[in-house]
């Protein structure tokens, strides 16, 4: 499977089914909380275009708009276990 393929099957994930992925990731591993805190990514250097990197905020924006949801903070304050 690939990251396009993984990507194309999380935005089919309803919101209640993606909070409860990510909880799942962190009772799994809780350095994962590490990997999913915003960075800088520098998207020319892993081969990702002007073009695609439009695609893919594009795909994202329902995602992004949904976490930033203020009940989403939840999230934000719930400690790795």
């Amino acid at each position: 499977m690939s990251v396009t393929d993984i990507l194309n099957e999380l935005l089919r994930l309803t919101a209640e089914q993606r909070r409860a992925l990510l909880h799942k990731l962190l009772e799994m591993d809780p350095e994962f909380h590490e990997m999913a805190t915003p960075c800088t990514i520098n998207l020319k250097d892993r081969g990702i275009d002007v073009s695609q990197a439009a695609d893919l905020r594009a795909r994202l924006k329902t995602f992004a708009e949904d976490w930033e949801r203020p009940e989403a903070a939840i999230y934000d304050e719930d400690p790795p276990r």
